[in-house]
């Protein structure tokens, strides 16, 4: 993927960078709003996997909403997305099998 100077150089946030930069050079090819949501869901995919991955709860697309909406505006905005998404992944693990969890 990128070598861009704001590529993280830690996963998750490099798992989620790539994925937001994969789906944005499809950016020419699709309406902004078609593009803007699939950039989202691109994100949220690869956030879901690794949360599964790693036994972390999986943030809400919601939740990818919101990071993105405080990355808006940095020239940072991919770096800073994917390092506000991480963050949700760093959350306490999550319990399977336990009542009351």
């Amino acid at each position: 993927m990128s070598d861009g100077i704001f590529r993280p150089t830690h996963e998750p946030a490099r798992l989620l960078y790539d994925a937001f930069q994969a789906e944005a050079k499809l950016r020419k090819q699709r309406e902004v709003g078609n593009w803007i949501e699939k950039e989202r869901l691109a994100v949220w995919t690869a956030a879901r996997d690794y949360a599964q991955q790693h036994d972390r709860p999986v943030p809400t697309l919601e939740q990818i909403k919101a990071k993105e909406q405080l990355a808006l505006g940095h020239t940072d905005y991919g770096a800073k997305w994917a390092y506000g998404v991480a963050e949700l992944l760093r959350a306490t693990p999550s319990v399977k099998g336990k009542e009351g969890a």
